[in-house]
């Protein structure tokens, strides 16, 4: 049985799903946008131009830069994402193997050829138990411009990678990182601080009390004072 997808233009069917997207969850793609129908959009999200998103999970409120490639992660709610992201980077193996071409060890035919019937080297590293997601992002998470984060990585909720930074390891909550290999500069608040902030969660609040009490995170201190009583 033939399915009335595979009878309409792709071009079409893109179409459709971006009004779906913006009808439904007030998402905007602009210009020369893929995401994948697998991809998860939680609402008000924008993705600009010539960027590439492949059954990944964008958060709440998160906005995706140009010129990016985001497959197979996990991003939080509020993330500011900009220019040139890369993920989904993959592996070659190093030690033991004769060669790094993947001819020798993967089923994929990277090159259009392959020696193998059967994987011999795990070419992904995942951060979860179904192998999903190759990295996660977590929530309030601010990435600079031309960044590149391994497989299995884990970014802690708001987090901030510096532009040009390349992420080999996990970044903890509330830190910064910049460099090439991404080292800790520092956190970006004391340590009560942050316990608190993750416990309190701001990101899963309503829209509606973000709007109300959007006057109280101009100040971390304030902020506090005026919360420390009801946290989640």
């Amino acid at each position: 049985m033939i399915s009335l997808r595979t009878l309409l233009p792709r071009a079409f069917i893109r179409l459709m799903n971006r009004l779906y997207l913006t009808s439904r969850y007030d998402v905007k793609l602009h210009a020369n946008v893929f995401a994948s129908r697998n991809t998860v959009f939680e609402g008000k999200n924008v993705v600009y131009n010539n960027t590439t998103i492949y059954d990944s999970t964008i958060g709440y409120g998160t906005y995706i830069s140009n010129n990016s490639h985001v497959r197979f992660v996990r991003i939080g709610r509020y993330c500011a994402i900009g220019d040139n992201l890369m993920t989904y980077l993959g592996l070659h193996p190093t030690k033991e193997f004769v060669s790094i071409h993947p001819a020798f060890f993967s089923l994929k035919k990277q090159a259009g050829f392959t020696f193998t019937d059967q994987r011999r080297f795990d070419e992904h590293t995942y951060v979860d138990a179904e192998k999903k997601y190759v990295a996660q992002i977590g929530n309030d998470v601010w990435i600079g411009n031309n960044v590149m984060i391994f497989d299995g990585v884990t970014v802690g909720d708001g987090a901030i990678i510096a532009a040009g930074s390349i992420v080999t390891k996990n970044v903890e909550p509330y830190s910064i990182v910049a460099g090439v290999p991404a080292k800790m500069i520092r956190k970006r608040f004391d340590e009560e601080t942050i316990v608190f902030l993750l416990e309190f969660k701001w990101w899963d609040k309503s829209y509606q009390w973000l709007q109300e009490h959007h006057v109280q995170f101009s100040s971390i201190g304030e902020f506090i004072k005026a919360f420390r009583q009801h946290r989640a």
